[in-house]
């Protein structure tokens, strides 16, 4: 038989389990627009709404290295990164 205790902390970190999951994508979807927001003002009318949806849907590594490279890369870079 199964303790209630058990019961109630299994439920309670999965809770805990879920609430750091989503924390997470917030926090990375604060990110790209973080990103979105830096090279739209360097890039200014060349980063299309196109270009922003690819960046927003980028996987981990592409959004990793284009925002440690945020001050060198060059639009041309980031239209074949994201191709």
């Amino acid at each position: 038989m199964t303790d209630r205790g058990e019961i109630v902390m299994t439920i309670a970190e999965k809770l805990r389990k879920e609430g750091m999951e989503k924390g997470k994508l917030e926090e990375r979807k604060r990110f790209i627009e973080f990103i979105i927001k830096n090279l739209s003002k360097r890039f200014g009318t060349q980063l299309t709404e196109e270009l922003k949806n690819k960046i927003r849907k980028a996987d981990e590594k592409t959004i990793d290295y284009i925002g440690d490279n945020l001050l060198e890369i060059t639009i041309e870079d980031l239209k074949e990164l994201l191709k």
